[in-house]
C-alpha cells in the first residue's frame, strides 16, 4: 500500500479499531443476570435447549443453550420488560414474560412439554409437509424429497419447490439468488457455496431454511442498507450432528470416471469443526474458481466477441452441463464459541479444476436493414488453482458495543487454450462476407483481498444506537498469451496477425458508513446516514509482434495502452420507521453524488483526461406484514448506482481480433438502478397447503449498453459503449404445494417467468428487444414406506421481438415429462431409476431434439445401521443428452451446443461412520438441542 490510494485506504480500514476501542466507556449502564433450569416432564434435565430473550418488539436480546445439567445463564442484562422463549425439538416451546429490575433474577426449574405431534412424526411413513411457512422462512422438509445414496446437497435443491440451479451450479430460491449456506446456523465456508452443496451428504439433512439475511450494519441498527443477501441453513438430524460423525465414498466407471469424497465433522455444543476432500471426472466442481476461464481471458477474446459487451437474457436447458470438468479440492471450516460474547469462525480451501469444452455454435447478428450469420466450432481447455481463505471475529465487548471483523484472501492462477474455426455470411446473398481462425493460449493470475468490519453501541434501552461500517478490496490481475489469427475477408484478401499481450490489472475499493438510530416513541424510529464508497482501477496492456526469428520482441503501440479511473460517491439518507404489533414499515430518501474522473495513455503519451460528476435521488421503502407466524407480505424498493467498467471506459481501440474492433468511451456516466422486489408467503395448517409467490422488478437509468457498427462487405464489426436509459426488467413466479388427504399423495405447481428490455444501437440504429422466458411445472408424488414415487411435467417458453425488422426471432418451446422412483426392497436392498422425455421447437438448424434421459441404479446397505452401502448406477442409458444453450440480445440471437459426458456407469462404495448409534430416537433430540436456525441477530 505505497500508493496515495493505499495509504488512505489503510486509515479508513483502520479507524473503527481505534473506535471500537474506545466504544465501552461511552456509556455505562447497571446490568444484571436471568438464570434458570431446564427439564423435561419426567424431571430429566434438556441439554443444549435454546434460550432466547426477546425485546417487546421482537427482536433478541441474548440467547444461550442449557449445559448438561439443563442451566443457563443471561448476562448484561439492563431493566425492562422482555420475553423469554426456551424451544428444545420434541417439545413445545415456552414463552413467559419477564420483569427485570435492578438485581438478578433467578427463574427456577422451567419445565417443558413434550408436542406429542411432533414425536409422533418420528414414525410416520406417509408423506410430511413439503414446505412450512415460519413468517419470512421457508422451511423444506428434506424427507420429503428423495435422493440416491451418496447424493449431495445439490442433488436435494433441484427437487425443492421455487428452488433452481443453473448450470454453473448456482442456485436461486423464487426469484434469489443464494449467497450462502450455513449449517444449524452457523457460517459454512463463507461466501461460496458450491462448497456446502457439493460435497454435504443430502442424508444429513433434516430441514432446509431458505430466508433473507440483513448485513451486520442492517441488524446492529435495525434499519435495513439494501445489502440483504438470501441465505439457506441446513439443520442437521436429531442422533447425527453431534461428536464425530462422517461420510466417504469411492467409485469408478465405465469411460475412465471416477468420483472419491470424504468428510469428517466434529459437531460439540455451538463448536463446530468440519474436514472434506473430494476428487472426480463428472462435472462436480466443489468450490468456486476464482478466476474466469483462462481460454477467455480478459485481455485476450474470441473472434466472435461476444464474451465482452453486456449480456442478454440466455439460459441453458434445465440440467445441462457446460463441458466437462474435472476437480480436486482440500478444505476446513471452524466456527468456535468461546464464550456467548466472542466467536471465532473462518475456513481454508484449496482446489483445482480442468475444463475440456467443444462447441458448435450460430449467431444471427441483427442489423439495421439486414443481418449475418455466423457458423463456428471452438474448443477450449482449461487448467486453474485456487486458494482461499477467511475468518470471521465476533465480539460483543459488553452488553452495548458489538464488533465484528472479516477478513478475506483469495489467490487464483491458471492457464488455458482456446481455438476456433467460424465463417460469415450474408443472410440476404448467402454470399461469404469473411472466414477465420484463431488459436490462443493464456495464462493468469490473480490476487484478491477484503477486509470488512462492522461496530455497534447502543446508548440506550429504547434503541438509540450508533453503527459504523467500513470494507475495503484490493486486486491484482496478472496475464499474458499469445494470439495467432488469419482472417479471409472477401473485400480485404487476407489478415494475419502473430502477438503476444502482456497484461496488468490494479483495482481497489472502499466503503464508510455511518449511521444514528434514534428512537421518537409509540414504536417509531429514525435513521440518518453518510456513506463514501471510492474505486481506483489501473489497467496497461502491452502487445508485442513476432521478429523474424519468431521472438516477441517488437512492441506494437498501436495495441498497447494503459489506463486510470476514480469512482468517489457520498451518499445521505434518512430513513423513518414503524414497528408494530403485525407489520413493519419503513420509508426513506438518498441523496447519492457522483464522480467520475479517467485519463489514457496510449504510447506514453496521456490521450485524454475527463472528469464527470452525476446527483441521482432514490426514495427507499420497506413493507413488511406479518398477522401470524405462518403468514408474511414483503414489499421491498431500493436504488443503487455504479460504474463503468475499464474496458467500458478506455478510449482507444483494442484490435486484438481484426474482426472485432472494441473502442470504451470515456465519457460514460455512472449508472443507476432502480429496484423493486415483492413476496406473499403462507401455509395452511389445517389443509398441509403452502403458497409462496414472488415478483421482481429493475429499471435503470444510464445503463451502459454497446453500439455496434457492421460494414457486411469486410465483416469488421466496432463495438462501443453508450449510456441510455429504458433497460428494464420484470419476473414473476412462485410455488403451490398441497398434501392430500391420506398424507401419501401431494401435487406441486411450480412457476418461473421474465420479461427482459433491452435497448441496444446498431450502425447508428436504436433496436428495443422485448425478451419473455415462461417456465412451468407439475408434480404429482406418492409416498409410502418402501416407495416414493413422481411424476412431472413442465414447459418452457422463449421468444423476442425486436423494434429492427430486419431480424424475427422464432419462439422456441421445451415440453418435458419424467418420473423418479426409490424402492426400497427387504434386506437392504433399494432400487432408483428417473427418467424424462424432451422435445424442443424452434431452435436452429440442427439442434431441435427429442432426447430421452434415463438413469437407474441398483444399491445395497449393510454392516450395522447399514452403515455401508455398494451402489451400482447407469448414467444417460440412451446417450441421448443434449446441452443447448439459447440467448437473445438486442445485438443478436446465439444457438450453441457443447459436450456432454455422455452415458457412463459407476460403481459406489459409501461409508458412513459417527460416534454413537442409531439416529432420530428421544434420547438423541435430548442430546442434540433444537437443530432450527439461529436466533435472530
Amino acid at each position: 500500500m505505497n500508493s496515495p490510494f493505499g495509504r488512505y485506504l489503510l486509515r479508513l480500514l483502520l479507524l473503527p479499531l481505534f473506535l471500537a476501542s474506545a466504544l465501552p466507556a461511552w456509556a455505562q449502564q447497571t446490568t444484571h443476570s436471568i438464570s434458570g433450569r431446564v427439564y423435561d416432564e419426567a424431571g430429566e434435565a434438556l441439554s443444549s435447549a435454546n434460550v432466547s430473550l426477546l425485546l417487546p418488539d421482537g427482536k433478541l436480546r441474548t440467547g444461550a443453550t442449557t449445559a448438561k445439567d439443563g442451566s443457563f445463564v443471561l448476562r448484561g442484562i439492563t431493566s425492562g420488560s422482555y420475553t423469554l422463549r426456551i424451544s428444545f425439538v420434541g417439545y413445545k416451546t415456552l414463552t413467559r414474560a419477564v420483569q427485570m429490575g435492578s438485581k438478578d433474577l433467578p427463574l427456577g426449574t422451567l419445565t417443558l412439554e413434550e408436542d406429542g405431534a411432533v414425536l409422533s412424526d418420528v414414525n410416520v411413513v406417509a408423506k410430511a409437509n413439503e414446505v412450512v411457512v415460519k413468517g419470512d422462512t421457508l422451511e423444506y422438509n428434506a424427507t420429503s424429497y428423495t435422493t440416491q445414496q451418496g447424493a449431495a446437497i445439490i442433488e436435494l435443491l433441484k427437487k425443492l419447490p421455487g428452488a433452481s440451479v443453473d448450470e454453473k451450479g448456482q442456485v436461486t430460491v423464487n426469484g434469489k439468488t443464494v449467497s450462502q449456506i450455513m449449517v444449524d446456523g452457523k457460517r459454512f465456508f463463507e461466501g461460496d457455496p458450491k462448497v456446502a452443496l457439493n460435497n454435504l451428504p443430502a442424508e444429513l439433512v433434516d430441514k432446509v431454511q431458505v430466508m433473507d439475511r440483513e448485513s451486520e450494519s442492517s441488524r446492529m441498527s435495525g434499519f435495513s442498507d439494501g445489502n440483504e443477501e438470501t441465505i439457506i441453513n441446513l439443520t442437521i438430524k436429531a442422533g447425527k450432528k453431534r461428536g464425530l460423525f462422517g461420510t466417504a465414498f469411492v467409485g469408478g466407471g465405465t469411460d475412465k470416471r471416477y468420483e472419491a469424497s470424504a468428510m469428517l465433522n466434529r459437531f460439540t455444543g455451538d463448536n463446530q469443526l468440519t474436514v472434506l476432500g473430494s476428487m472426480n471426472n463428472t462435472n462436480n466442481a466443489g468450490f468456486s474458481d476464482i478466476a474466469q476461464d483462462l481460454s477467455q481471458a480478459s485481455f485476450m477474446y474470441s473472434l466472435s466477441g461476444g464474451r465482452r459487451g453486456p449480456g442478454g437474457g440466455g439460459g441453458r436447458m434445465p440440467g445441462q452441463i457446460d463441458g466437462i470438468q474435472t476437480s480436486k479440492v482440500l478444505g476446513g471450516n471452524l466456527s468456535h464459541t468461546f464464550n456467548p460474547s466472542l466467536i471465532l469462525g473462518g475456513n481454508l480451501l484449496a482446489g483445482n479444476t480442468t475444463k475440456d469444452k467443444t462447441t458448435a455454435s450460430t449467431i444471427q447478428n441483427i442489423l439495421s436493414s439486414s443481418s449475418t450469420t455466423q457458423t463456428g466450432k471452438t474448443s477450449e481447455h482449461n487448467d486453474k488453482d485456487t486458494y482461499a481463505g477467511n475468518f470471521r471475529f465476533q465480539w460483543k465487548i459488553d452488553s452495548l458495543t458489538e464488533l465484528i471483523i472479516s477478513p478475506q484472501l483469495r489467490y487464483g492462477k491458471g492457464i488455458g487454450t482456446y481455438t476456433s474455426d467460424e465463417q460469415t455470411l450474408n443472410d440476404a446473398t448467402n454470399a461469404l462476407i469473411s472466414s477465420s481462425s484463431l488459436r490462443q493460449r493464456t495464462s493468469q493470475s490473480q490476487t484478491d483481498g477484503d477486509l470488512r468490519i462492522d461496530a455497534s453501541r447502543r446508548l440506550s434501552d429504547r434503541g438509540r444506537t450508533l453503527t459504523l461500517s467500513t470494507s475495503g478490496t484490493l486486486s491484482n490481475e496478472l496475464g499474458s498469451g499469445t494470439y495467432l489469427s488469419d482472417i479471409v475477408s472477401a473485400a480485404t484478401g487476407t489478415e494475419h496477425v502473430d502477438q503476444r499481450i502482456e497484461s496488468t490489472k490494479r483495482s481497489g475499493e472502499y466503503r464508510i458508513r455511518l449511521g444514528w438510530v434514534e428512537p421518537l416513541g409509540k414504536g417509531f424510529f429514525g435513521q440518518a446516514t453518510y456513506q463514501i464508497k471510492g474505486a481506483n482501477s489501473f489497467s496497461e496492456r502491452k502487445a508485442f509482434d513476432a521478429d523474424l526469428t519468431g521472438q516477441y520482441t517488437m512492441e506494437n503501440a498501436r495495441y498497447s495502452n494503459e489506463f486510470h479511473s476514480d469512482f468517489l460517491t457520498h451518499q445521505v439518507g434518512l430513513a423513518l420507521k414503524k414497528k408494530g404489533s403485525t407489520y413493519d414499515l419503513t420509508a426513506g430518501v438518498n441523496l447519492e453524488r457522483s464522480n467520475l474522473s479517467s485519463y489514457t495513455v496510449v504510447a506514453g503519451v496521456n490521450a485524454r483526461s475527463i472528469n464527470r460528476s452525476t446527483t441521482n435521488y432514490s426514495p427507499t421503502l420497506r413493507f413488511s406484514y406479518k398477522p401470524k407466524r405462518t403468514t408474511e407480505l414483503r414489499i421491498d424498493y431500493f436504488g443503487r448506482s455504479f460504474q463503468p467498467t475499464t474496458d467500458q471506459l478506455a478510449p482507444v481501440q483494442d484490435v486484438t481480433n481484426p474482426l472485432v474492433v472494441y473502442e470504451g468511451n470515456q465519457n460514460l456516466l455512472p449508472g443507476f438502478q432502480h429496484n423493486l422486489f415483492g413476496r406473499y408467503n403462507n401455509f395452511w395448517t389445517s389443509t398441509q397447503t403452502s403458497l409462496a409467490l414472488f415478483g421482481h422488478a429493475r429499471y435503470v437509468q444510464n445503463d451502459i449498453v454497446s453500439r455496434t457498427t457492421y460494414d457486411l462487405t469486410t465483416g469488421v464489426r466496432k463495438i462501443g459503449y453508450t449510456n441510455v436509459s429504458g433497460n428494464a426488467m420484470a419476473g414473476l413466479g412462485g410455488f403451490f404445494t398441497q398434501v392430500l388427504p391420506g398424507k401419501k399423495f401431494s401435487i406441486r405447481l411450480g412457476s418461473r417467468n421474465e420479461l427482459i428490455r433491452q435497448i441496444a444501437f446498431i450502425n447508428d440504429e436504436e433496436n428495443r428487444s422485448l425478451s419473455l422466458r415462461l417456465n412451468e411445472d407439475l408434480t404429482l408424488n406418492y409416498r409410502n414406506s418402501f416407495l416414493d414415487i413422481n411424476l412431472r411435467g413442465a414447459l418452457g417458453y422463449y421468444n423476442a421481438t425486436n423494434s429492427l425488422t430486419s431480424v424475427s426471432t422464432t419462439a422456441t418451446k421445451d415440453y418435458s415429462i419424467g418420473s423418479n422412483m426409490n424402492l426400497t426392497l427387504p434386506l437392504g436392498f433399494a432400487i432408483e431409476a428417473d427418467g424424462t422425455y424432451t422435445t424442443t421447437q424452434g431452435y436452429a438448424a440442427g439442434f431441435e431434439n427429442d432426447q430421452w434421459l434415463l438413469n437407474a441404479g441398483i444399491s445395497f446397505s449393510f454392516l450395522k445401521g447399514k452403515r455401508a452401502t455398494l451402489r451400482l448406477k447407469g448414467y444417460d442409458l440412451l446417450d441421448s443428452r443434449r446441452s443447448i444453450y439459447r440467448n437473445i440480445t438486442a445485438t443478436s440471437i446465439t444457438t450453441e451446443e457443447s459436450n456432454t459426458l455422455g452415458r457412463y456407469a459407476m460403481l459406489h462404495f459409501i461409508y458412513r461412520f459417527d460416534s454413537f448409534a442409531g439416529g432420530g430416537s428421544r434420547s438423541d433430540m435430548k442430546q442434540q438441542g433444537h437443530p432450527g436456525p439461529p436466533p435472530p441477530m
